[in-house]
């Protein structure tokens, strides 16, 4: 076998064994480079967290993947397919590719059984009753089914994001991305959303995690990246890069992160930032 054909039948093949795959990525916003060459493979049914300060890249990262941003240059796969090309039909592949936010981003004036049938009727064109026999499901996976005819200013935060959760599960996605979904939510809060997410990971769902919760990253994660700058400076098992990073930058990163959850002693503010 010739060597250009070898190299391309090996791109077929990591092509079809990941989920998502993005190669030499990069994004700015005005003169401020926000992803810097980006390479990352998710495979299926991997939980993939990724960690960082803010402004590391994490989240444009997610809108990327989503189609939510265009890219100024790289190529993003999912399934296989380049979805970045020229042509891509973009409400097909958000379908495909679920997305919950940090704010719930909720419809005020509808219940939420509402909020989660509107896009299966309007865009798959789901009868009413099949769309609400669904979300029934989801409710109740969720641990939300006696919600159902509640408007969101009746639900705590915690079960605001549930629903929103719930509501992305609709589309039957292949992929789950997360953007700091706990971040806006009291601490008692957090939990049930995380054990939500938990319970997906467990079910088998590929799903892209940007948190800064760490127990989360150790205990469900399959692989842990960490950003900064825009780039990738490090990633692998979450044991090994939480525990032991081979990287400066990430050992300084998570010693203030466990600082800050212990306590605020030892820190000083230096012209950087905290040390």
């Amino acid at each position: 076998m010739h060597a250009d054909t070898a190299a391309a039948v090996t791109g077929a093949e990591t092509a079809a064994s990941s989920v998502v795959r993005l190669e030499s990525v990069r994004k700015s916003f005005g003169d401020n480079l926000v992803l810097d060459e980006i390479d990352l493979e998710v495979a299926p049914r991997e939980t993939l967290v990724v960690i960082g300060a803010s402004g590391s890249g994490k989240s444009t990262l997610l809108r990327c993947i989503n189609l939510l941003e265009p890219l100024d240059s790289g190529r993003i796969f999912f399934e296989g397919e380049e979805i970045t090309r020229r042509g891509t039909n973009v409400s097909a592949v958000r379908q495909r590719i679920g997305i919950v936010f940090q704010q719930f981003n909720l419809f005020p004036h509808l219940k939420v059984i509402d909020n989660l049938t509107l896009a299966a009727r309007r865009i798959r064109k789901q009868p009413r009753d099949r769309a609400e026999e669904r979300a029934r499901a989801l409710l109740e996976r969720v641990g939300l089914a006696e919600k159902a005819g509640q408007h969101p200013h009746q639900l705590s935060g915690g079960q605001q994001q549930r629903v929103a959760i719930a509501r992305a599960l609709m589309m039957e996605p292949h992929v789950m991305l997360f953007d700091e979904v706990t971040s806006a939510l009291d601490p008692e809060l957090v939990g049930e959303v995380l054990v939500v997410m938990r319970d997906l990971a467990l079910g088998g769902m590929t799903m892209i995690v940007v948190t800064h919760e760490m127990q989360f990253a150790r205990e469900v994660g399959d692989r842990v990246v960490f950003m900064d700058g825009g780039r990738i400076v490090e990633q692998g098992k979450p044991t090994d890069l939480l525990d032991n990073p081979k990287e400066e930058r990430t050992r300084r990163f998570l010693r203030r992160t466990l600082q800050l959850e212990h306590s605020l002693e030892e820190l000083t503010i230096e012209e950087g930032g905290v040390e």
